[in-house]
């Protein structure tokens, strides 16, 4: 286990999220090791402002120890931890909760796939 100073709190929801002065973690993350320690990891490398290109980088630029077929088949065997893929979300703890990151990425994407329909049915 990693030792940290900012306190970890399980939720049955999500992945891992990094609030600043908290971090939320999926309670079942626990029973893989491997998948929950560059997790921490991760989540510890996060700034604590609401936006920062660092944390924009960090999570556009994964280069960790994450094994992407193993974390895959945790959240199938997890759904709720689908929602951390969703850019915002409703929790009775916190209430509306959005992840600025996601949104950024998904506009990214969204614009991308816009651009090449557009250049593959005027152009091509």
């Amino acid at each position: 286990m990693i030792s940290t100073n900012i306190p970890i709190i399980e939720v049955d929801y999500g992945i891992a999220n990094n609030f600043g002065t908290y971090i939320e973690v999926n309670k079942y993350l626990k029973k893989y090791p491997h998948l929950f320690n560059p997790v921490i990891e991760h989540e510890l490398s996060h700034t604590d402002k609401v936006i920062s290109a660092h944390d924009l980088k960090l999570d556009f630029y994964q280069n960790n120890n994450i094994n992407s077929w193993d974390m895959l088949k945790f959240m199938f065997k997890h759904p709720k931890s689908f929602t951390q893929l969703a850019p915002f979300y409703w929790t009775k703890k916190k209430g509306f909760v959005y992840d600025l990151n996601l949104i950024v990425m998904y506009l990214i994407m969204i614009g991308v796939f816009t651009i090449t329909i557009y250049i593959g049915s005027n152009y091509l």
